[in-house]
């Protein structure tokens, strides 16, 4: 017996009501691409009205014909709060592209933002 999931079913209702939702989505949800260092701020409200998703875009390097030796130790991708409307964005890296000590390079993310 074959036992089937309503889980296409569900991905339908889902994007059937996101089309025909009262309010634009594009109000409710933004995106964009930050570097290490810089700011997100709160698009409306503060930042107890938005909740922030960031996921590392670019983190490390290639490092041709001597790959053999790299390592790639830590990386970090996380936000901090600044005040009630803006958060910074640590994205960045540390790698050891040769024997010795690894260093610590400015990586980039993506981020989403969501309307609570």
């Amino acid at each position: 017996m074959i036992r089937r999931t309503s889980l296409p079913l569900m991905a339908v209702l889902a994007l059937f009501v996101c089309l025909h939702a009262e309010e634009s989505l594009a109000q409710n949800a933004h995106t964009g691409m930050v570097s290490h260092g810089q700011y997100i701020t709160a698009p409306s409200g503060t930042v107890n009205d938005w909740a922030i998703h960031l996921s590392p875009r670019d983190m490390g390097f290639e490092e041709p014909r001597s790959e053999k030796d790299n390592a790639f130790l830590k990386f970090e991708c996380y936000v901090v709060q600044i005040n009630q409307y803006t958060w910074q964005v640590v994205a960045r890296y540390k790698m050891r592209p040769w024997e010795g000590e690894g260093l610590w390079h400015n990586g980039s993310a993506n981020y989403l933002l969501v309307h609570k």
